[in-house]
Order: structure tokens, then sequence, then C-alpha cells
């Protein structure tokens, strides 16, 4: 099918979508083959890789545009930020919203926009996950192999020597006892859950369908299904004590918020207000061993004739390594206790749904007969109705309304109102209100010794008196709970003996008074307890004990706000009073508002761990790459380097529009944290790969940790000689374009002494194409924020792309009916493709990487050794086995 010759990477998929998509926002998962795009339309689609549209999300409103979506690092959610501020946050899973609208960090009168985000893993314990992958620190001061002080002692015995990789800590199901980096045991007694050994709780069932409802009902929630609650109260990733799932937002206002978890609370981060400089993050990298993230930001000085600049400033999370394994324990509780509180707020909700359902047909049917007993003069329906259980005379009127209006099709949908609502609020209470109030006690209890037994100002800066009080009000909501339930248990059992009675006397009433069916009625013992008929019509038929409860919360005076929250004591005689039918402080008795008031206090309490988080992270310094930025071709990534266990490289390319035939990369070899600059900084190079002048850099990305991909359009008479067919002599080989996907190696390796203007083709193909030369420390400090400049173009080392070279590294050679656009890679160990977007924004295909080094022999030292990619033989959208995993959870 192609109309040129050349390399070619087996096709794996394409698609042709019906609307045009964002070329800035696709993007490829992590883990599992799909692919995230977002259409004109402002729909986000996620397909597989067959095509078959998996889930997506629709436009929020007409007023809304999505400015940029995320993969979570093991694959398990998507981030979608909207115009307005707000992010949703998606299960690729379930496909549900797990997070919705989650508020923008509000710094200014105007609400900023996210610009960009970032999700990473961050370890705790860098060394043990070093020396599991069997990155040991390696001794020096060895005499001699074996013998003496030199030989391996009883530690280096059970060292684990099986291959495990970084990339198996960040699969999407990791096996965290595989992988076996347990704390030791006095850390482990402190880590131990006793949650784990509690039962799962269930899913919030969705709310009751209204009468006449024809659509469908919307999504009833965010613990609508089992899934979904298992994903934020029992999730896997919080059995691992030695990483924290991290979070970046970044806006257009040139702050940064980084979050633990699925937590909600903001921290707002910036560069320093001394500086007067405008930012705007555009790119954010990471790497689990580095607690310092890479921010590509854009800025500019307050003078009006600044030209705006591209600066790396790195984000020091400060609090990662300062409270050790404790942050994990910290952040998970916080985290599962803000879960926890909007699953009691959509309990709460649900079951006062259920509650409103029991009694608005009931009153319907007694609205009717009350109006026309008042007019009447007669007694109201409950003395009616009393009267006629006690005595068996029936007066006309509630005659005519038991046999004329209500009858037995209005029996029967009064009864199954009742019952059924009664049914789902009892278990509402008992399965899933009272055991999250258990957990919420648990949590508080941990969270509470923790800051007993730590330093006052370690992370939090509250009294140890705030936890007792905020156990005191989970322990009133537990109390009202639990009355609740008991009062709901009696009503229903009473309502069962009235719904019976009420059965009997509409049939008794509906026969003849001489009729052989009357005389056998009343000879037949109708099997009620009239006891607790009477006690359901005097007191539940028209004044519910629950009302009391369930009652929507009334804003409060200014009296109850100067009293607060009110005590177990307090709590505890309002239920006596109501009781005994005395007046009773009715704020105390209403389960909305005192779950309110649980709510601010849990807001208070991550507010201080958000103020620990944010007095322990950094902006404080920067880098100037280039000094004139006007957009064009970024990507970065963060680099381990085994020859330095100490450091990491931050491996950044960029492209200017001036001048698209040069990439730049810039390499930061550095310690982390990453700060202060000038003690961090081990290396800086920068190098220039010249591409021939008639050719055009459309993209570029890292693809992992040794290759980097550009695509690349060039003339057809500076490609290879294999790229293009020979010319007819009516054309212009000169003006033909050819693209081409190249991957060139970037990492460091054997490098020249000196800078060079060609590499040769030997060298290039033996060792990284890029030399890395360090720039020397006089001329880098020149490069420091706030009033850096940049590396000249003069003094960076120029590397010479030939012809030869090209040929050499050439992946893929497009045919002339699909122009690339743009790609996008995801870096997965022998699963490694590349989606190319088509100029069209219309048209996308997928292309293996792995398969065609294993086919030619080539690759095999960039981990491609599990042979997975060699499975397909076609392009007719195979799917992976993690894919596969999705389409049996029904995404």
């Amino acid at each position: 099918m192609d109309d040129s010759s050349g390399p070619k990477l087996l096709l794996q998929a394409e698609k042709i979508l019906l609307h045009p998509i964002h070329p800035h926002l696709i993007s490829y998962c992590p883990t599992m083959d799909l692919i995230a795009l977002v259409t004109d339309e402002e729909n986000l689609d996620v397909y597989r890789i067959n095509g078959q549209r998996a889930f997506g999300l629709k436009r929020k409103s007409l007023d809304e545009t999505i400015d940029a979506i995320c993969w979570e690092f093991n694959g398990q959610a998507i981030a979608v930020a909207w115009s307005d501020g707000f992010t949703d946050i998606l299960s690729s899973e379930t496909g549900k919203v797990i997070h919705k609208d989650l508020p923008p960090p509000i710094t200014s009168s105007e609400a900023p926009r996210i610009q960009c985000m970032g999700w990473g893993l961050n370890f705790i314990d860098v060394d043990a996950v070093k020396r599991r992958t069997g990155l040991r620190t390696v001794k020096t001061d060895v005499a001699s192999p074996g013998t003496g002080f030199g030989a391996s002692t009883t530690e280096e015995w059970d060292a684990f020597k099986d291959g495990t990789s970084l990339e198996d800590f960040l699969q999407r199901q990791p096996d965290l006892q595989i992988l076996d980096i347990a704390p030791d045991l006095p850390d482990q007694l402190a880590m131990m859950d006793i949650e784990m050994l509690l039962p799962k709780l269930p899913a919030i069932p969705a709310a009751p369908a209204l009468p006449f409802m024809r659509a469908p009902q919307v999504d009833s929630g965010t613990f609508a299904t089992q899934a979904q609650v298992d994903a934020l109260l029992h999730s896997h990733h919080t059995k691992d004590h030695n990483s924290v799932d991290m979070f970046i937002r970044c806006t257009d206002k040139g702050t940064v918020h980084p979050s633990i978890y699925d937590s909600l609370e903001t921290v707002n981060v910036q560069l320093p207000s001394a500086w007067a400089i405008e930012s705007k993050p555009i790119l954010h990298t990471s790497h689990p061993y580095s607690c310092s993230h890479g921010l590509l930001i854009e800025t500019k000085s307050a003078t009006p004739d600044s030209r705006k600049k591209l600066a790396f400033v790195p984000l020091t999370l400060g609090f990662i390594p300062s409270a050790g394994n404790y942050l994990h324990l910290i952040a998970s509780k916080t985290s599962q206790l803000q879960n926890l509180l909007q699953y009691i707020q959509q309990t709460l909700q649900r079951i006062c749904t259920f509650w409103k359902q029991s009694q608005d047909l009931p009153s319907k049917f007694m609205r009717n007969i009350s109006e026309t007993l008042e007019e009447k003069g007669m007694d109201n329906l409950v003395q009616s109705l009393y009267h006629i259980a006690c005595t068996g005379n029936c007066p006309p009127i509630i005659h005519e309304w038991l046999v004329d209006e209500l009858a037995e099709q209005g029996h029967k949908r009064w009864d199954h109102a009742v019952t059924s609502s009664l049914t789902m609020l009892l278990a509402l209470l008992h399965e899933n209100l009272l055991p999250a109030l258990d957990r919420c006690s648990i949590v508080l209890s941990r969270l509470r010794g923790l800051a007993q037994y730590h330093d006052q100002e370690w992370i939090f800066s509250c009294p140890i008196s705030d936890f007792t009080s905020l156990l005191e009000t989970s322990k009133n909501i537990r109390l009202l709970a639990h009355t609740t339930l008991l009062y709901a248990t009696d009503e229903k059992r009473q309502f069962h003996a009235f719904s019976k009675w009420l059965r009997f006397c509409i049939d008794f009433e509906a026969t003849e008074p001489d009729s052989q069916s009357r005389l056998e009625m009343e000879a037949r013992d109708p099997g009620v307890d009239i006891g607790l008929v009477l006690e359901y019509i005097q007191f539940a038929l028209t004044k519910s004990d629950l009302t009391s409860y369930l009652r929507p919360e009334e804003e409060p005076s200014s009296e109850q706000k100067a009293t607060g929250l009110h005590s177990y004591a307090d709590t505890r005689k309002a239920v006596d009073l109501l009781k005994e039918g005395a007046r009773f402080k009715e704020e105390a008795l209403c389960l909305e508002h005192v779950v309110t008031g649980f709510e601010g206090g849990v807001r208070g309490l991550m507010r201080q761990v958000s103020v620990w988080q944010e007095g322990n992270s950094s902006m404080d310094a920067g880098i100037v790459l280039e000094d004139t930025w006007a957009g064009g071709v970024v990507d970065a990534r963060m680099v381990f380097e085994p020859t330095q266990p100490s450091h990491i490289s931050t491996h950044i390319a960029t492209t200017t529009p001036s001048s698209r035939s040069h990439l730049h990369l810039h390499t930061l070899v550095h310690t982390t944290p990453f700060t202060p600059l000038s003690r961090a900084l081990s290396t800086y190079a920068v190098s220039t790969l010249s591409f021939p002048a008639s050719s055009s850099i459309l993209d570029a990305a890292f693809a992992d940790d040794k290759s980097l991909l550009v695509l690349l359009q060039a003339a057809s008479s500076s490609a290879s000689a294999s790229a293009s067919p020979p010319a007819s002599p009516e054309k212009d080989p000169d003006r033909e374009k050819t693209y081409i996907l190249l991957s060139l190696p970037y990492t460091t390796s054997t490098n020249p002494s000196s800078a060079s203007t060609t590499i040769s083709l030997a060298h290039s193909l033996s060792a990284s194409l890029v030399p890395h030369i360090p720039i020397p420390t006089s001329t880098t400090s020149t490069t420091f924020l706030p009033t850096g400049t940049a590396i000249p173009t003069t003094t960076r080392t120029p590397v010479s792309i030939t012809p030869e070279i090209l040929q050499a590294y050439t992946k893929h050679v497009f045919e002339g009916r699909f122009t690339p656009l743009k790609l996008v890679v995801n870096g997965r160990k022998g699963r490694r493709v590349v989606v190319v977007l088509g100029s069209d924004r219309k048209h996308y295909r997928v292309l293996d990487l792995d398969f065609r080094g294993k086919r030619e022999g080539k690759g095999k030292k960039e981990g491609d050794d599990d042979g997975e990619g060699s499975d397909s033989d076609s392009g007719s959208g195979s799917s992976s086995s993690e894919d596969s995993d999705v389409e049996m959870l029904g995404v």
C-alpha cells in the first residue's frame, strides 16, 4: 500500500475520526493501550488501540473548553482541566468521574486556568528501591576480592538478583509482595492498618426514579459502583508504604499546585515575588528517585520591552524526604479521611432522598381527604382512622375515600413507596453510614496518635484537642445515625401492620352491608397487631420522629454560630428530650447540620497539612535555556544514570520557529533535591543538532531513557537513498518532501574530548549521538534566574546530522498520502509504540517501535527482551494484555 520505500515500523492500528482534534490534546496511556484525545467539539474520547471507543467525557457547557489532559503515571486515571479552572478526574477502569470539579486555586480576583499538569510517583526511601533494582553502592576500599575486609558481608547474602527494574514499580497494578521493599519491623508495626481487616464499604445505591421519568438517570455519584468505591477507599496504591503519588497542576498565572494522592487541598508554590517575573509553566517532568520535579516555564520580566524566555525551574518537594515513612501514612490517611467524608455526605444525601420519597406519595393521598374533612367540619384524618381502628365504624366520607379514591391500586402504590424507601433507608444506615463512621474514627485516632507523639509543629499545628473534638463529632453522628436506625426500624414494623390493616379496611368497605363476603370478613381475624396500628396512626402517620433527624439543614442563627458544634452530652440530652416530647435544640439532632460541622473540622485539618507541605516546597531557582522564546517543539525527561547513583540527568529538547532545522538538547546533571542550584548542579551541557537546511523539525519526544524520536520533514535529496524512489524527470527532487521518523540516542556515553562540527557515523553508531561536553562553571552561573541569560548559540556544541546519519537512524518513512503533524510516545518496557497524528488532525496511526528492532536483530539493548511486539503480524489493531484487562472491567 505504501508508495515509498525505506524502513517501516509495524502498523499496529490506524483510525480516521469524524471530527478534527486539538494536536496538543492527545496522549497515550503509560500502561494500557488507550489513546485519549479531545475533538474540536471539546469532548474527551478515549479509544482502544483497535479504534473502539472505551469511554469519554462530554463537554460541560458551550462556554467551557478543555485546556489540558494528563494520564496518571500508572494509567489508572486521567485528569481533564477545563477553561473555568476546574479539573475532573476519570477512572480508566470504570470510565466514571471519581473526582468532579476540583476547585481552582484562587490566588487573585480572576480564576486561573490550568496550563499544564503532571502526575508522577516519588519514592520515600530511594536507596531501598535502588538496592531492589540491583543498583548498589560499589565498595572502593576493597583490598582483594573474596578475602579480608573486602569480602561480602551477611547483609549482602539476601541481595535480590531477579532482574527487577524501575518499570516494575510503575505498573498499573504492581505486585508489592514480589517487589518486597517492606519497612523494617518497627516501621511495620507503625504502619499496621486495622482497616484492612474490615469489610469493604459497599457502593451507594442509585437515587429512586421520579414518577413519569422518561429520560435515563444521570450519573448517581462518585460511589455508584463497587469499582469506584474500591478505587477511592480501598485503593491498591495505599499499600505501598515507600511512595507517594504526586499530582501537579500549573496555572497560567505562574502558580504551581502539588497535591498528594487524590487530596483535594490546594498548595500554592510560585517563583519568588522579589524576582518580579511573569511566568507560565508549559511542561512538567519528574523521576521517582528525585523529590525535585522539573518545570519548563515561559518567563518574562516586568519591563515593557522584555522578551519571553524559556527557563527550567525545579519544584523541590522537601517534605518527601523530611517526613520519611510517616509521609505515606499521613498523606494516605488524610486523603482517605477526605474520601470518607465525601462518602458520608453522599450517603446522607441518598438517605434524605429515600426518606422524602416515603413521605411524598402518602402526603398526597392524605392531603385530599384532610381538606374534605376540614371543609365538612369533621374530625381530622388521624382521629377518623383511630376511630375506625378502635370501633370498626367508618364515616361515609372516609368510606368514599377508601373505596373510590384510594382503592386497591392506590394502596399498592402507598405500600410500595413507603416499604421500599424505608428498606433502602435502613440499608444505607446500617451498611453504608455507620461503617464509614467507624473508619473515620479509626483514621482520626491514627492521626491524633501521630500528632501526640511528635513535635507540636511537625505537621499538625493544631492542639490535640482539635482531634478529640472531631472524634466527639463523629461520635455524635454515630449516635444520631443509630437512633435514626432504631426509629426507622420501629416505623417500618408499624407501617407493615398499618398497611395490612388499611388493605383489610378497603376490602371490607368495598363489600355490601348485608353480603356474605362482609359476614365472612367480620368473622375472620385480620391478623393485625392493633396496638402497632394505633401507634402508627397517632405518631408516624403525620409526625414521624425521623423528621427531626433527616430534615434539611437551615441557615444557622448568630447564636448557633457562636455556640458552634454540640457536645456528645448535649446531643444525647436532645435525643432524650425528643422522646419525652419536650423542647430541644433542633440543630443538635439534624444529621445534615452535624455532618456539615464535621466537614468544617476535617477541612481545617487538611489545611494544616497543606500549610506544612507549602512551607517545605520551593521554586527559588532556575536556569534560562532560551533567550527568545515564541513557542516551538519542546520536551523533557529525567533519567537516572547508573554510573552516577547519586545524580539525576534532566534532558530538554527544544526548537524555535525561526530555526526549525536545529534541535537544541540541554543536559543538566544534578543531585536530588535540586536546591540550592549552585551546589546541586553538577554539569550543564548544551548541544545543537543541525539537520540539513532544507529540512524542518515537526515534533520531537523522548521515547525512553535512551532514544529521542524526531519527526522530520526533509527534502528527498537530503534523506537516505532508500527513503524514496528515483524522481521522475518532470519533478524537481529538491522540492519534494519526505517525512521520516528518527530515533536518536541521547544519553551520555563515551564522549569526545572536544567539540566537533561533525560526528562521524562510526562513532555515532557505537556511542551517544550527543557529545555532552560540560560548560564551564563560570559560564553556567550566568544562566541562573532571575537575571540570567541563555548560553549563546555560537558556544553550544554543534552536531551536524549528515545524510548518512539520517539514513542510519531512520526508523520509519511515511508514504506520500499521509502527512504527519505530531507524535505521542509511551515508554513502556517491551511495548513502546508511537502515535502519529496526521496534518488533517483527524487521522492517526499507531506504530510499534519494538517490533522492528526484534525483526532485524537490533534494539535488544533497549530492553526488548519479552517479545510482546512479535505477536502481531499486521496492523489490524491488536491490543495488549493490559487492554484486555480494561475490556474485562467494562471500559
